[in-house]
């Protein structure tokens, strides 16, 4: 396997490609440069460390460090996932919601990928395991966010709508029917575009990943259509899921609406 190496100065070079973008901020009056030169060194410290992390990882490789090391991705995927929900409930009343979803999403894509696409010996394997969870869950991790914000604004928005529904006899499964369909759509259609246009517009970072690393071309694109068909189920998995939980804080027992906290508070400005 042959690579180029990047060395710690050549790597310090594209540092000018985040000071083009803070001037081209400062140009427009974008107010932007905090945050970007925020993100390129939070970037740059997260990724070298983790580089790290993992190298321990897989020379260190025991099930108990690769289950700690998986919990704590599900675990920032849920918490980020219910926190950028700007009018659903609080973010810990979402959290085990979206852990639940992220997590069933994810396993659902990944499972029978690595017993009989992929199997690892041992199961345990870090160097595929985690990586390919990683993404799995990051994906799940954006679906789930954009159905429980859109879902949750939308019943904020048709509030009266949803309230009449209910009151002609619909079942809150029908009254927000159309919007969790359109919710549960559109969180889908990065993905679905992704397959659509892979390999036309761009090469996916996996198999270039793979390629640049010294993988032969046919395998790195085998790779890769396992990694799109599993970003499609954990999309559609967790964004169904997230859609079936969503409905379930909207509405009481007794089948009344009730909507979250801050969208109450949102309403009243």
């Amino acid at each position: 396997m042959s690579y180029l190496e990047i060395p710690l100065p050549r790597l310090a070079m594209t540092l000018g490609l985040v000071a083009l973008a803070i001037l081209a901020s400062r140009w427009k009056r974008l107010d932007l440069e905090r945050d970007l030169a925020w993100g390129a060194l939070r970037g740059a410290v997260q990724l070298l460390a983790i580089g790290h992390v993992l190298l321990l990882l897989f020379e260190h490789e025991r099930p108990a460090w690769v289950a700690l090391a998986l919990s704590v991705m599900v675990g920032v995927a849920a918490a980020t996932s219910a926190r950028r929900v700007e009018h659903g409930p609080s973010a810990r009343t979402l959290f085990p919601y979206a852990l639940a979803a992220i997590v069933l999403g994810s396993v659902v894509a990944l499972a029978p990928v690595f017993l009989f696409v992929v199997p690892l010996h041992p199961s345990y394997e870090a160097r595929y395991l985690v990586p390919i969870s990683g993404m799995m869950i990051a994906s799940a991790m954006n679906v789930v966010a954009l159905v429980f914000e859109r879902i949750f604004a939308a019943a904020h928005a048709h509030a009266d709508e949803i309230e009449q529904l209910l009151a002609l006899g619909a079942t809150p499964e029908q009254a927000l029917a159309r919007h969790v369909r359109a919710s549960v759509r559109a969180a889908m259609i990065p993905t679905i575009n992704g397959l659509l246009t892979v390999g036309l517009v761009a090469l996916p970072g996996m198999m270039t990943g793979q390629i640049v690393s010294g993988t032969a071309p046919e395998q790195a694109v085998r790779y890769q259509i396992v990694i799109l068909y599993q970003l499609v189920a954990v999309a559609a998995v967790s964004g169904v899921l997230a859609g079936g939980f969503a409905r379930r804080l909207l509405f009481t027992p007794r089948a009344q609406l009730r909507l979250p906290q801050r969208a109450r508070n949102e309403k009243k400005r």
